[in-house]
């Protein structure tokens, strides 16, 4: 890997970082949905490469509407070849893209039924009862849950 290759990949990185939320913790209940310091910014949307743009490190997510949201109502995923409490994930590389997946920030704890994961790529990742946590490019908006059975294998999880 050259030099400059490197030094643009830790640069994206520490900007990646920049990105996360203050606080890292969890609402217990979908009447506190949008409200109050747990919510940050609100804008992340998937960027056209399926990556999450201004908040993609957030804290453990909460049901919402009967599905498991992230922050921000952003509905969030399951996928059938992943191992339910493996501790990894099997989707990565262009499966990332499509499917990116719920990172945790750096100094985020588990909760409850929330546990964090180590990536491939040495990122921290969400996974709920096992199950790692992951979001649908196609998905534009909050409350979307376009990546619902695709395949046959992603599944919205519910409580």
């Amino acid at each position: 890997m050259s030099r400059n290759t490197l030094l643009f990949l830790l640069v994206l990185g520490a900007l990646g970082g920049c990105s996360a939320y203050g606080h890292h913790g969890y609402m217990h209940d979908d009447d506190d949905m949008g409200k109050g310091p747990m919510m940050g910014n609100q804008s992340g949307m998937m960027g056209n490469q399926g990556a999450m743009m201004g908040n993609q490190m957030m804290g453990p997510a909460m049901f919402h509407q009967g599905v498991l949201a992230a922050m921000g109502g952003r509905t969030l995923y399951r996928f059938d070849k992943d191992s339910a409490g493996s501790g990894s994930s099997v989707c990565n590389g262009d499966c990332a893209v499509k499917w990116p997946p719920y990172l945790a920030a750096p100094g985020a704890q588990p909760h409850d039924d929330f546990a964090i994961i180590n990536r491939a790529d040495g990122s921290k990742q969400w996974s709920y009862k096992g199950w790692p946590l992951y979001f649908w490019q196609g998905d534009k908006q909050a409350g979307d849950m376009m990546g619902d059975n695709i395949g046959g294998v992603w599944h919205v999880i519910k409580p």
